[in-house]
Parts: C-alpha cells; structure tokens; sequence
C-alpha cells in the first residue's frame, strides 16, 4: 500500500528538513465581535510562541498590514457567513489568504458559491464549527471547502458541540478530501484561546508557503499532544505498517477506513491502570483497505487534549478539497 508523499502527509521523507510552524486560523478582534483590538490579538499569539495567525473577523477582512506582527507570519483572512444549509443553517466559512481590498458575497450567497468565490481568489477554505453551526454532512460535501474544524475550543466552551469528528469520518467514508483543522475560534470573552492550532510543514513562515501547506494537507491539529513521526511501510508480507512516534500519551489510535477496515488501539498506557502512565510510540498492522481506503492518527493524553493526523489516502485515490 502506497500513500501520498505531496498530500497530507506532512511526516514524509521529502518534508523531514522542514521546520514545524504552530498556527491559529480562527479569532476575532474588535472589528467584529472581538473584545481584543487586533494589535492586541497580534501581541497575545505572539506572546504565546506561535508563529503564524490569521485574523477571521466576521464578514470582513481585517486588514493586518498596518500592525506590528511581533514575528508572526499575518495571513489576511475572513470568516464570511453563507446560506443553504439544507435544514436552515447558515455556514460560516473561514477564508484563509485573501486580499485587504476583497469585496466579499453578501452573507444571503450559497455556500458552494461563496466557497467558489474564495477559491477562485486563491483562498484555502474551511468550513466553521459544523456541529455547532447545526449542519449536516451533506451540507459539507455540497460546498466544495478544502475541509472542516474538526475541533473548535470556542464552541466547545460554549455549548459541547465544537467537535466534528463524526462529520469528518462520514464524509470522508463517503468520498470527501477533506483535511481538518483545530481552533480557538478566540472571541476574548472566556478563556477561549491556546485550546486549538495546526502544525504546518513549510518551507518559511510566509503567507504563500503556508497557504500551500494548509491547501496540500501538510499539517496535523492538535489541543495539546504532538505526533512527531508517522512512518507508513509495507511488510514483506504484503501488510501495512504504520509506525506512530508522539509527545507522552495514554493512548494512540490508528483509524482507517476501507472494506476491510478496524480500527486499533495502543492500550498499553491505558492497560497499566495507572494514571499518568504514558507511551509515545505505538505499531499498527494493517492488510489492504482496498480503493479510496485511508488512516487516520489521533493520540490522547491524560487531560484528554488530542492531536489528530489528517487522513492519509492512497496515492490512486487523492484530491484535495473535493
């Protein structure tokens, strides 16, 4: 089984030399609904030891050009609302590289057309918080993003439903490319920031590099742990193998799909009864999954924060954001 070295796998050989960026994609400042100006947002993740930010006001672009970025990398961004949802629901659309001077859609546009718009104009496009947001997974699919928050420390604070996992598996199962992002969605009104990032492979911290990392799928999202190595091989036997190094865990989990799919648990942690106890790499064997299989690695560590691996498909079966 071959996977993809240039989509979603950021642990591949060709990406060891890069360095790894820590990045928020989702807050809010005093342009929208923001307690924190935006210099002062800047001054907090920098403050915090990340090294790149975008700045998602709500249907606007907030433009960063004026601020001291205190070392971090601005990307010029918006969170744009969209209609369609097909039992109500708005989306709400993270645009990720846009001009300052963009003249966004009205809020009453489809979704799968704003997504087009934002695409068109060179945007990486993300859809918010979906559970939250009260949308289905065929809503998701309709709108053509390059993928989901799969967890939303904002909306997880507010009411338990920042989390989108079942949305992610579904829709991937039934055909979607989607990669998914973990987030603050910071609105300085709780404690609700340094809950959610992404780790990018770039080759700089510019906004171009970035973009492509985040469009290609060379990232993983985490709320606390770090996956340092993910290594897919295969056995002389024929069977996969898929090696997994991360930060101190209770468990590592290896998700896949496919038609002869099951997932697996790195238990030993967890089996010894004790708390506290860790692991930090766990082997997972697997036959073939068959056309369009994919895996995916989630680790989990005492306080139940996670870090997740976006999924990683077969080489004959990979097309980003469709």
């Amino acid at each position: 089984m071959q996977f993809e070295s240039e989509s979603g796998n950021p642990w591949a050989t060709d990406m060891a030399a890069l360095p790894w960026l820590r990045g928020n994609l989702h807050c809010h400042t005093t342009e929208s609904d923001g307690r924190l100006t935006p210099q002062q947002t800047v001054d907090w993740f920098a403050g915090a030891g990340y090294h790149f930010l975008a700045l998602t006001d709500h249907n606007r672009v907030t433009d960063p050009t004026a601020l001291n970025t205190k070392g971090l990398c601005l990307l010029t961004s918006t969170e744009l609302t969209a209609a369609g949802g097909e039992l109500g629901s708005a989306y709400h659309l993270v645009g990720l590289g846009l001009t300052s001077d963009a003249v966004l859609p009205p809020p009453s546009t489809l979704a799968a057309e704003s997504v087009s718009w934002l695409r068109e104009r060179g945007a990486v496009v993300f859809v918010a918080h979906p559970h939250w947001s009260g949308l289905s997974v065929a809503d998701l699919m309709a709108a053509g993003a390059h993928g989901i928050e799969i967890y939303n420390g904002g909306t997880v604070l507010d009411s338990q439903r920042g989390e989108a996992l079942t949305h992610w598996d579904e829709g991937l199962a039934r055909g979607a490319r989607w990669w998914g992002i973990a987030v603050d969605d910071t609105h300085w009104h709780t404690i609700d920031r340094g809950l959610g990032w992404v780790m990018v492979r770039a080759a700089n911290a510019t906004p171009k590099a970035i973009l492509h990392a985040l469009a290609q799928g060379q990232f993983y999202s985490s709320s606390g742990p770090e996956i340092h190595q993910v290594h897919v091989s295969t056995t002389e036997d024929g069977a996969t193998l898929v090696e997994v190094e991360t930060s101190p865990c209770a468990a590592i989990y290896l998700l896949p799909f496919g038609a002869r799919s099951q997932f697996a648990f790195e238990r030993e942690a967890a089996a010894r009864g004790e708390i506290g106890a860790n692991i930090k790499t766990a082997r997972f064997t697997l036959g073939n999954l068959g056309p369009g299989g994919y895996v995916r690695i989630q680790c989990t560590d005492w306080q139940r924060r996670c870090a997740w691996s976006n999924p990683l498909f077969l080489a004959t079966d990979a097309s980003p954001g469709k």
